[in-house]
């Protein structure tokens, strides 16, 4: 999955301590002299960190950890530990990023659901405010529920979104799209795919609210029994039955109407 940077403004703690230590690593085609350094739940590999960058991407990394698993109640699933930690590669620069990803030149970081790993390069643009809590919350999240479910970019982009820094704006932005007629309603939402999207700076406020809504209105705890609905689903039933069923909308329309009249208050 890709962050893109997204604009906002046209719409409208305490640092954990961690402890870590250093080795050299092998990484790569060209064998190249890798570090790493680790957290509770991250390895990140580096050549050289002249500002002590990689120490501010760690901490930032281990504090959206513990903001993400509270605010959508997985704290008690312990993502992440030992072996299995996340990792972040971070390339000296944004050339060595894009011959190293071969993402195209605009990307400033990407992440593998499957692999568990964010790649990234030193300072890229909103990589500690947007980009690695968007893409934590994917990773997160995918790992969860099943990396082969299917189900609408809405529900994928708007709980990553959400978790962002910033991510209370895009509510905000919602409530005033939603007396416009540039609103997108919650069926044509669902349709959107990722080779269809457009108004982006639209379509990922919305579907930042709609998982607000969901969270605000319903609790952690619905929202978690629809996860692992999505998670256990063995028949590979639709995902719109699990919203029927736990959260007892009639139909997606029902669905739709309750969010704009929570877009409304």
């Amino acid at each position: 999955m890709q962050c893109l940077h997204r604009s906002l403004s046209p719409f409208l703690a305490l640092l954990i301590p961690i402890s870590f230590f250093l080795l050299p690593v092998r990484r790569g085609e060209a064998n190249e002299l890798w570090q790493v350094k680790k957290s509770t739940h991250f390895k990140v590999y580096y050549k050289s960190d002249p500002e002590h960058y990689v120490d501010e991407v760690l901490e930032k990394a281990e504090k959206y950890y513990d903001s993400i698993t509270e605010n959508l109640g997985f704290r008690r699933f312990n993502f992440w530990t030992w072996d299995n930690a996340c990792t972040i590669n971070l390339y000296p620069s944004r050339e060595d990023y894009l011959a190293g990803t071969k993402q195209p030149h605009w990307s400033g970081g990407i992440a593998n659901v499957r692999k568990r790993r964010i790649d990234t390069f030193f300072y890229a643009k909103s990589f500690l405010d947007t980009t690695l809590p968007h893409e934590m919350t994917h990773l997160i999240f995918r790992e969860f529920v099943g990396y082969d479910r299917r189900l609408p970019l809405w529900l994928d982009e708007g709980i990553a979104c959400s978790q962002e820094k910033d991510g209370g704006q895009y509510t905000a932005i919602a409530r005033v799209l939603v007396k416009t007629s540039m609103f997108i309603h919650l069926d044509k939402l669902t349709e959107i795919t990722k080779p269809g999207l457009f108004m982006p700076e639209v379509f990922y406020a919305e579907s930042a609210a709609v998982v607000e809504f969901l969270i605000q209105e319903y609790g952690k705890e619905k929202f978690i029994d629809f996860c692992r609905a999505l998670r256990d689903n063995k028949l590979n039933n639709d995902w719109r039955t699990f919203f029927m069923e736990i959260y007892g909308f009639r139909d997606m329309t029902d669905m739709g109407e309750r969010w704009k009249a929570y877009l409304f208050k």
